[in-house]
This record gives structure tokens, sequence and C-alpha cells, in this order.
């Protein structure tokens, strides 16, 4: 990425962030949609019809790598917890405030780096000391909610899609190394179309749907269809900037800014003690390193375009 293009890059990603935020939020809590295996399956339908349209139209500078036996056992593990971490991910959203949120979902960097750097004691005390503070700052957000029971809470399912995440991303870095993040992102989509399917049958969610009371609204039409195309683009356009300069600070200020927006939008009730708790999160978070993750091939817009079936 060349430092003339940096900053519209993070302009994009930033839009497409809190877009996705937003349009999500109205969806499962204000429209009240709680039909996670529904809603996600309808979101990886989109993203997965939309993404092929564009490979083979040759709009990324890479080309899909066809999915061999070999490829799908390695990949295997990364696509169930894909699925598991999307759908867990809509249950927490839907009962969560957009900052406590955003704030949990910063603990997971902390911890990744801490696991990943702490023992060996490199990295130096900045970034070591901002990981303690986003995590510490995370858990106290969740323990200020003293009125919550964790069985079947947002809290909970919000603990889930961090592990499924966190284990999809250490996962990705021992995984068969022909199969990039555009490669693994497409082949996610299909996997999770084909397993929540049947399983909104086995949880009667796709029969209950029939008696959402919103089912003839546009805005509900439009917010399923926008979800499925933000959250795409924003895969893409985080693979994109990820590993850039600064991107650490400019994701911490997105979602500073997308919390207070979301204060002033939605409904939900923050105490002054969980808003200095996950400001806290925000700013520690500026200074937590990205994870490492494998390179990404079509960050390089000059490199060559992975050959089909490689």
């Amino acid at each position: 990425m060349t430092p003339s293009k940096q900053p519209i890059d993070f302009l994009i990603y930033l839009i497409l962030f809190g877009s996705a935020v937003f349009v999500n939020k109205y969806v499962l809590s204000v429209l009240n949609f709680t039909y996670p295996t529904i809603f996600q399956g309808w979101q990886t339908l989109v993203g997965g019809l939309l993404l092929r349209v564009l490979l083979s139209n040759k709009c990324l500078s890479v080309s899909a790598t066809d999915l061999d036996k070999p490829g799908f056992i390695s990949l295997l593990p990364s696509f169930l917890f894909f699925s598991a971490g999307i759908v867990a991910s809509s249950k927490a959203l839907a009962g969560l405030s957009v900052p406590v949120y955003l704030c949990l979902q910063n603990s997971l960097g902390g911890l990744l780096y801490l696991v990943e750097v702490a023992p060996g004691f490199r990295g130096g005390a900045g970034p070591l000391l901002a990981s303690l503070a986003v995590v510490v700052s995370a858990a106290a957000t969740v323990l200020a909610d003293i009125d919550m029971t964790f069985s079947d809470s947002p809290y909970f399912w919000m603990l889930v899609h961090l592990a499924c995440v966190g284990v999809q991303t250490l996962h990705s870095r021992i995984a068969d190394a022909r199969y990039g993040d555009v490669d693994r992102l497409y082949f996610s989509y299909i996997f999770s179309v084909v397993v929540l399917a049947p399983a909104s049958l086995y949880l009667e969610e796709a029969f209950e749907v029939l008696h959402f009371p919103h089912a003839l609204r546009y805005d509900f039409y439009a917010g399923c269809l926008l979800s499925g195309v933000l959250g795409l683009f924003l895969n893409l356009s985080s693979m994109k900037v990820r590993q850039q300069a600064y991107f650490s600070g400019v994701d911490a200020s997105g979602r500073l800014v997308t919390s207070l927006l979301a204060l002033g939008t939605f409904t939900d009730v923050t105490t002054v003690p969980v808003k200095i708790l996950i400001t806290t999160n925000f700013v520690s978070s500026v200074f937590v390193p990205v994870p490492a993750v494998k390179e990404l091939e079509f960050v390089n817009e000059a490199s060559e375009p992975l050959k089909e079936g490689v």
C-alpha cells in the first residue's frame, strides 16, 4: 500500500466498520430479529455469492484456490469456529450495548498478544502493560454489571465468540499455506451456509421466523441485505489494512467514535463507571500490536495472483 493511499484505505475501513456495527445492531436489537442461524446464514449466503462474483470477474488481485481433500481437512477447524463464532456474535450483540460489545472484542487482541509475547518477555513493557490494561478493563466491564446472570446471557455468548475467533486466528498460522485469507473467507462462507441451513430447521428458527412481526418492513430487508454486503467488504478491508502502521490507533479510534455515536442512537443504558472502563480499554488498545498472521497476498498490489488449483 502506498503512503498516499493509506489514509483513504483507513477511512474506508472505518466507514465499513461503523456501518456494519450499526446495521447489525439495528436488525438484532431494534427490530429484535433474534434468529441467529437465519440471520448469519443469510449474511454468509450474500457474502459468499458476492465474493464469488468478485473473484470470477477478477476484481481482487488474488484468484480462488481449489479446495481439495487435504485442504478441506486442514481448514475444517477454521470453518467450524467461524460458523460458531458468527452465531455467538449475533446473540451477544443483540443483548449488549455497542460500547460494551466492542470493548470485549478488544480483549481478544490483548490476550493473543500476552499469550504470544509475554512468556518470552519480548515486545517491551509498553505494549505488555497496554495489553494487560485492555484485558483487565474488559473483565471489569463485565463484573460491573452486577445484576447479570451469566447462564445463557449475552456475556456467555460473547465469551463463546471470542474463544472461536481466538482459536480461528491461531489455527490460521498452521493451516494449509496454499489458502490465503480470501480463500478461507470464501470457503468459510460456503461451509456456514451449508451448516446453518439445517441448523435453523433443527432449532426450529426456520419455523419461528414465519411469525416475525417486522417481516414485511422495507428496513428489515434493507438491513439484512446490507449486513451481508458490509460484512464482506469489512473483512476484505480489514485484510488490507490490518498489517499497516498505525492500524491499532485507527481501529481503536473508530471503535471509540462508533461507541459514542451508538450511545446517542440506541437506547442501551451504560453507567458512568462502565463508560470509564470502556474508555480506558479503547485508549489502551491503541498501544497493543496487532497479532501476527500470515502475510496477505493481495495487500501488495504488485504481487502475482495465485494460480488456479495450486
